[in-house]
């Protein structure tokens, strides 16, 4: 897959760009369904998939305080359209002065005479523009007059709603990442490296890798089944997301911190580059009246994750696998 990381740099040469548009927060299970019709429509007429996004979030620009935390890295997002087959993705810089841009001058100038587009496809409430004021009927209007198809892909749903990065962020922030799982169509990850701790865990006879991440949105706080994923490589675990009280006393200046169990792993991951998968949810992080009790409950988690795995092995062994999935 091809990365262009701004119009200056777009070579010419693509034959005929089918492309999409828009931020694609999360690459959701309704953004793959676009995906996978613009592989369709590029295979069928020889032409190029094509992707073009936004970073950052415009909203990041144009109102900070309101814009949403990320669901995935930009490295992430790339990762999972590249995994998706698409062999284009031109990431245009967001600036106030790019903001400025009209909905027409964006689809003549960069649409038709920079990127020459050949098929543009949009979901069903794409609007583009200075102040979102381009509509579809507006791009099938320039589509018309320069040459260029415009078509509407429908809506996805799950249960009855429509599959959306919010719906997402609002599953992650509520701590269901076994439903935000279903709406990704693979398990939310976090990626980042393992670094130091200060060896709690260890101590308790339970190491755990403690992952320094970029990710915007972390799951709420509390203990999860998680598969760490190293080279490739899934490995079973269990994760602590939180202030951990029992140790830290509760005090409100608390770090949050993601700690990591890999089950039946000795070995270590200190400085490796990972990916940590979230797949169900146990239970709430809470204060225990000490660290004993506190071991204890430790090991009824990872008896209950070693279960979740072994219904997983049974139910949906394509999980587990190597190289499972979309990035």
């Amino acid at each position: 897959m091809k990365v262009i990381r701004s119009l200056e740099e777009l070579p010419h040469g693509f034959a005929r760009p089918v492309a999409t548009i828009g931020n694609f927060d999360g690459v959701h299970f309704g953004h793959q369904s676009l995906m996978r019709y613009l592989t369709e429509r590029a295979a069928a007429v020889d032409g190029t998939s094509t992707v073009v996004t936004f970073s950052p979030h415009p909203l990041a620009v144009l109102a900070p305080n309101h814009a949403p935390r990320q669901i995935q890295t930009l490295e992430q997002k790339l990762g999972t359209l590249e995994a998706l087959g698409i062999d284009l993705v031109i990431v245009i810089p967001f600036t106030t002065e790019f903001a400025q841009t009209r909905a027409a001058d964006f689809a003549t100038h960069i649409l038709a005479d920079q990127i020459g587009v050949h098929e543009v496809h949009v979901g069903p409430n794409f609007a583009f523009g200075y102040r979102r004021e381009g509509s579809f009927n507006l791009l099938k209007e320039v589509g018309d007059a320069r040459g260029f198809l415009v078509g509407k892909i429908p809506q996805v749903q799950f249960r009855g709603s429509r599959v959306s990065s919010t719906a997402v962020r609002q599953a992650l922030v509520a701590g269901q990442v076994a439903l935000a799982r279903r709406l990704l169509g693979r398990p939310f990850a976090l990626a980042g490296e393992i670094v130091h701790g200060d060896a709690i865990g260890a101590g308790l006879t339970v190491p755990t890798a403690n992952l320094q991440t970029s990710n915007e949105l972390i799951p709420r706080s509390g203990v999860y089944v998680t598969l760490l994923v190293v080279d490739g490589r899934r490995r079973r675990a269990v994760t602590n997301v939180g202030v951990r009280p029992t140790i830290s006393g509760g005090a409100p200046d608390s770090p949050l911190r993601i700690e990591t169990h890999v089950l039946d792993f000795k070995g270590s991951l200190y400085g490796r580059q990972l990916s940590l998968e979230f797949l169900v949810r146990l239970r709430d992080e809470r204060r225990f009246p000490g660290r004993d009790a506190l071991l204890a409950q430790i090991r009824r988690d990872i008896a209950r994750a070693s279960r979740y795995f072994g219904w997983l092995e049974r139910v949906a062994p394509a999980l587990l696998a190597e190289g499972a999935g979309v990035a």
